[in-house]
């Protein structure tokens, strides 16, 4: 493993130590992540880093409720569920009074007609457009429209140019009218692509195409106080923030654990949320270790030591510290994508065959999750409602089926094929690790390959504008639904939308648009089964495994639970100060 210099360690170790003492008496919260966060425009916030700042800024007009499984959705800005006609067809959602932003002016119904529109805006180019993309009426033409005006143009139109499907019937109520039924709306509108965001602060603050990068304001618990890019993250307690109550219900599981013992105070407990950009996993833990981190996601190299697998639990000698683990299946995984656009590798299919039968998931699952990773069977991740069962993977490891898939596709061991590009989602010790994996996985049937190490935004940029060839591909479900995951594979949502491999397959599309109307039930389980039967005989993902997080938590940091889905998790969160004090020895 590459390893921290000393100074750059003692470094990191001396600053979380005087944030600690300046805060003394303060309800602050710590953690890191593993890279910089890209944007805090919620427009194009679609990484898991973006997301979680972004979601504790901005709101939407519904979350999911923090404490009951499975998951339920609630109200946030909104101040009841949708009411649908009959037909399904036309939305209309009240909205609560009294909400304001955080530069004072009051929330209204325009603010999500005016949020939505940008998201069609070519100038913002957003990666959430796909979650409304021929689903509202109008929206479509309104956005190709713009596409087709000089800019000039294009931003008279968009502030004078309606779309007719998103109207404020008054400020407190919102109409959509859907062009076909959408089952997940419910979902859409918990997600920070669909929070609120101020016309005011764009025109103020916003670049010559409305992108918002770095001042952020929304109507959410927290707000930005510093961003020092590549190094830390500091959000502070919006002082103006409307009425929020911590839940009173509660499945069995968080019940029992104690999770209720907040119920219905006032949120949030925080008054500040600080956030380390740690990209080496090392100092991470010893940050964690001496108490300087609150929260940590354990990476491979610290299982052993933290960790009594066997038990699923934590090692004798963090539980004398009271750190807490949770252990939870998760709806985030991994696979290798190909690009379709691509003239070598999107034309090949018997090509990226024999890739991904060159790739040995158990080995792979082994060495960088510790055998706690779920080999993939089939695209969609365990867990996901109506999921068919008993599929398997059509092209696991074989490396005698990939030599022969090679040669058919017209490359005898790896005779007359190009070098291939692979780039990878980060430039840590991990990614390095990963890339030697895959360059001694492909040199087995003669494929040599050259990886491209990139910072996470970088690839993510890269992943926007369709400037992959080949790479390592991550997905965490934004919600618990089929559709979220089988939207990366719809030719319309190809980059910018989050199918960046530009996958384009009618036959897919069909069942895809299919899928899209059916209400949730076991009726959609054989739409499922054929789509995943045509996506592992197209290959234009070499499917790998499925996360199982492993997450400690200090003794201090209280009502913790852990979702890959909910976004908002840290405005519930809160630090018993004589707890920490106690366990500090202070």
């Amino acid at each position: 493993m590459k390893k921290l210099t000393l100074l750059a360690l003692i470094f990191c170790l001396t600053n979380c130590t005087k944030n600690h003492d300046e805060d003394d008496v303060s309800q602050v919260f710590f953690t890191s992540f593993a890279d910089d966060i890209k944007t805090l425009d919620p427009a194009n916030a679609n990484d898991i880093f973006s997301t979680e700042v972004t979601s504790l800024i901005y709101e939407s007009l519904y979350q999911y409720s923090y404490l009951e499984a499975p998951y339920k959705i609630v109200p946030l800005l909104a101040s009841d569920l949708p009411k649908y006609s009959h037909d399904r067809l036309t939305v209309t959602i009240p909205i609560r009074k009294s909400i304001r932003f955080q530069n004072g002016r009051e929330l209204t119904a325009h603010d999500f007609v005016y949020s939505w529109k940008r998201l069609a805006h070519p100038g913002v180019n957003s990666t959430g457009f796909w979650i409304f993309d021929d689903k509202i009426v109008g929206l479509n033409k309104f956005r190709d429209s713009l596409a087709k005006a000089d800019k000039k143009t294009r931003n008279a139109l968009f502030q004078t140019e309606n779309v007719s499907g998103l109207t404020a019937l008054d400020n407190n109520t919102l109409q959509i009218k859907l062009t076909r039924p959408f089952p997940q709306l419910e979902h859409v509108l918990t997600m920070t692509f669909a929070a609120a965001v101020p016309k005011e602060v764009i025109d103020k603050q916003g670049d010559e195409n409305g992108n918002l990068m770095d001042k952020p304001l929304g109507s959410g618990p927290f707000m930005l106080k510093e961003w020092d890019r590549n190094h830390k993250i500091v959000l502070v307690r919006n002082p103006s923030y409307h009425v929020d109550f911590y839940p009173s219900v509660a499945n069995a599981k968080y019940e029992k654990k104690g999770l209720l013992a907040d119920s219905a105070k006032t949120l949030p407990f925080l008054d500040k949320v600080v956030i380390h950009i740690l990209r080496e996993s090392q100092p991470a833990w010893l940050n964690f270790l001496s108490g300087k981190i609150d929260r940590l996601t354990l990476a491979k190299d610290q299982f052993q030591s933290a960790l009594d697998l066997s038990e699923r639990a934590v090692s004798p000698e963090l539980k004398s510290k009271g750190i807490e683990l949770s252990v939870e299946p998760t709806g985030w995984f991994y696979y290798v994508a190909f690009s379709s656009k691509d003239p070598l590798l999107g034309k090949n299919k018997l090509l990226r065959q024999a890739l991904s039968s060159s790739i040995n998931r158990k080995e792979w699952v082994q060495l960088f999750t510790q055998n706690q990773g779920i080999i993939a069977d089939q695209v969609l991740p365990p867990g996901v409602p109506d999921r068919p069962m008993g599929l398997s993977l059509k092209y696991d490891f074989n490396l005698e089926r990939a030599k022969s898939l090679l040669a058919k596709a017209g490359f005898p061991g790896g005779k007359g094929l190009p070098i291939i590009k692979m780039d990878m989602r980060g430039a840590d010790s991990l990614s390095r690790q990963l890339g030697e994996f895959f360059t001694h996985a492909f040199s087995q049937i003669g494929v040599t390959i050259d990886v491209v190490y990139n910072t996470f935004p970088a690839f993510l940029q890269k992943s926007k504008e369709g400037n992959l060839q080949m790479y390592l591909g991550g997905w965490v479900m934004d919600y618990p639904d089929p559709e979220n995951v089988w939207q990366l594979l719809y030719s319309a949502n190809r980059s910018p939308g989050p199918n960046d491999a530009s996958y384009a397959n009618p036959a897919f599309d069909k069942l895809y648009k299919t899928l899209a109307v059916v209400q949730p039930g076991p009726t959609r389980t054989p739409i499922l089964k054929q789509m995943d039967d045509l996506i592992q005989e197209d290959c234009p993902w070499a499917l790998g495994y499925t996360v199982t997080a492993h997450r400690l938590t200090q003794s201090w940091l209280k009502n913790f639970r852990y979702s890959d889905v909910i976004q908002n998790s840290i405005k519930y969160y809160r630090v018993d100060l004589r707890e920490k004090r106690k366990s500090q020895g202070n």
